[in-house]
């Protein structure tokens, strides 16, 4: 019997999305063909019954936000995203599925399709962006929602039992148990099989008493083929006072062979098999044939947008009238338009000699007062990285109005959780920890960097000048490893001037994450130069006639100019580079690189891996093994990479060059 959720083209809609999926995964063949006979009547139900997006306007600021967090079923995302209108996406480009320059790529990314809200496919990350679109809503509702209700929107999430295996699914949920994200609704697609067998075979859990405990709503669905009670299911999780997950005990691989095995979770069924699945269904229509009453059956999704669109514009116009100021302050952040201004810092005096986790800490207070949706999430150590906003509290699931979120000792979680946020819109993230814990946060800033977004991280306690705590905490290979990322900007900023210019590059950059490494230990402050960071390197010291150049980063910046010094006693002159984004240096003209570097041979300085200066130093200077624990002077001294001992080495080595000819690149 059809209900308010079901019609007379239900069945037929749920079997052209299974089958839209099947027959793009045999075509390419290539894809997991699992999910989506197992999983589309759930997708069925959010799409046709629940999901407010206006397919004419695939940015519309108000919609909700849907996260497939397992991204290795996009073809189900792709087919019900056709059915259900997307106007980005033609049956053409379900023919072209997995295949070089198409649309639909083997996990859903969102620089290539619109509708797509983040990238998804290493299984958990998913679920913790999903936990920052929900807070990027409750976050900007607080903020807008005093005159009328302009933001009022849901975050849902398709997760299946890979993600929740994964760490950060748990880091995750209990951030969002904890902050009340009652408006972040989960799809739990559970067919207890995974890619080499049984769930069972490695995993056990109560998954009610799992969510129970995160502070979680936990409704079960026992039949996933049941799209009225699914429907009935999200239903009831909107006037839920916590975040909901229901589970929807599905069978993987339905109406195959292979159903309920691991046969069918990750290769493309034969020829033969997808006859028999069609004679299964009983949908006898030709592959990447949609009918028309299947499409009509989703006219409810297509005029709920739509309604959803008038109501929003009529709300603006409503807080225009109200108020002005907000009504322009939503307007520049639905663009993503962040403020920044130098005349904030005109009083700043910064101390002759002082640590960049202050320095940076300290600018970053001014710039979080006046964008008030820009959130620091902390990891349980903003009393060391110093990235916390001090004029506020912490967000609680009851008070959103301040900007610190507590994360606790969650690195990837955060990252992720970020990452979310700014997918969102209207809202940015910056997250920090010590420099060697940024392998967990590495993967989510990988995402995050695929996926065009502005996600920052501050990473202190960034060399060995960190002293006793010893090699588990002194970072060596981490600064290669963040600059090794495609788009993506690393930077190391040595004085005050540098910090602001990171700032600014923060505030102006929308397309890729932003890494900031700052040092606990303090030193001598140069001058340094605002205008000049967003070129990535700049002369920051010079002697007349110089013969060679010594570019360092950060903290060792004091240390080259140290050593430029001692070296000019003998006769060795040079020029000092400051290079706090290496990556935006070779992003610059050649013509501005030569007026930097000239043909000079070249020396680089950092306390960390050797291994990216080899390009552009002929003598790169750093330190390629593990730490050690003692006092920052004392482990300083051990490596010999004090400015006496970097002195003698470059000595030695232009002297060598000069008996070999080879005082010149090239």
């Amino acid at each position: 019997m059809w209900s308010k959720y079901t019609s007379k083209y239900t069945q037929l809609a749920v079997n052209t999305i299974r089958m839209l999926g099947v027959d793009a995964i045999s075509r390419a063949q290539s894809g997991h063909p699992g999910i989506v006979l197992g999983a589309a009547p759930i997708m069925y139900a959010l799409f046709r019954n629940h999901l407010v997006y206006n397919s004419e306007n695939p940015t519309f600021f108000n919609r909700d936000r849907f996260v497939l967090s397992a991204g290795h079923g996009s073809a189900l995302l792709y087919a019900t995203m056709l059915l259900a209108g997307y106007k980005d996406i033609t049956t053409q480009d379900l023919v072209n599925f997995r295949q070089i320059d198409s649309k639909t790529a083997g996990h859903p990314e969102n620089i290539l399709l619109k509708g797509i809200e983040v990238s998804t496919g290493p299984l958990g990350q998913g679920v913790a962006m999903a936990v920052g679109l929900a807070i990027a809503e409750k976050k900007l509702a607080n903020e807008f929602n005093k005159n009328i209700k302009v933001i009022d929107h849901y975050t849902y999430c398709l997760f299946g039992d890979g993600c929740l295996e994964e760490g950060i699914f748990y880091e995750a949920i209990n951030v969002a148990g904890n902050l009340g994200l009652n408006k972040l609704i989960m799809l739990y697609d559970s067919n207890k099989v995974q890619l080499d067998g049984r769930v069972s075979d490695s995993t056990k859990i109560n998954v009610r008493k799992l969510f129970k405990s995160a502070k979680w709503n936990y409704i079960r669905v026992h039949d996933a083929n049941n799209v009225a009670a699914i429907s009935r299911a999200i239903k009831l999780a909107k006037h839920s006072l916590k975040p909901t997950v229901i589970e929807c005990q599905s069978v993987i691989g339905y109406g195959s062979r292979h159903a309920n095995s691991n046969k069918c979770h990750g290769a493309p069924f034969t020829e033969e098999e997808v006859k028999e699945i069609r004679k299964k269904l009983k949908y006898n229509i030709p592959p990447f044939i949609v009918h028309e009453n299947a499409k009509k059956d989703f006219e409810p999704f297509i005029k709920r947008g739509k309604l959803a669109q008038q109501s929003f514009n009529r709300n603006i116009n409503i807080l225009e009238a109200k108020n002005l100021a907000l009504y322009q302050q939503l307007l520049n952040l639905t663009r993503n338009e962040f403020i920044f201004s130098l005349d904030w810092y005109a009083n700043y005096q910064p101390k002759p000699k002082e640590a960049t986790r202050n320095i940076f800490g300290e600018a970053l207070q001014l710039y979080l007062e006046n964008n008030p949706t820009f959130l620091t999430l902390i990891a349980d150590l903003s009393s060391s990285t110093k990235i916390k906003y001090k004029k506020s509290l912490a967000i609680t699931k009851n008070y959103f109005e301040p900007q610190n979120i507590n994360i606790g000792v969650r690195e990837f979680a955060m990252e992720a959780i970020g990452n979310g946020i700014c997918a969102h819109g209207g809202c940015r993230a910056i997250g920090s920890t010590f420099m060697s814990f940024s392998d967990y946060c590495k993967p989510a800033t990988r995402l995050g960097a695929i996926s065009h977004l502005p996600m920052c991280t501050v990473y202190s306690h960034d060399s060995i000048t960190i002293g006793e705590d010893g090699p588990t905490h002194q970072p060596i290979e981490q600064m290669q490893m963040l600059r090794s990322i495609p788009n993506h900007y690393f930077f190391r900023p040595a004085n005050f001037n540098e910090c602001l210019g990171v700032l600014y590059m923060i505030n102006k950059t929308k397309d890729r994450p932003i890494s900031v490494a700052t040092s606990r230990a303090a030193f001598t402050q140069a001058q340094g130069s605002f205008s000049n960071t967003p070129n990535g390197g700049y002369v920051i010291k010079k002697y007349e006639n110089p013969v060679i150049n010594i570019i360092a980063t950060g903290s060792e910046v004091a240390i080259a100019i140290g050593v430029a010094e001692r070296l000019a006693k003998k006769n060795i002159k040079s020029i000092v580079v400051s290079m706090p984004c290496l990556e935006l240096f070779y992003e610059q003209s050649k013509v501005y690189q030569e007026s930097i570097l000239g043909s000079r041979p070249t020396v680089s300085i950092e306390y960390g891996s050797t291994t990216c200066w080899h390009k552009i130093a002929d003598l790169p200077i750093g330190i390629n093994t593990f730490g050690m624990s003692g006092k920052p002077t004392d482990v300083v001294d051990h490596f010999k990479l004090n400015e006496a001992a970097i002195s003698d080495k470059i000595n030695k080595w232009y002297i060598n060059l000069k008996k070999t000819n080879k005082t010149k690149r090239g």
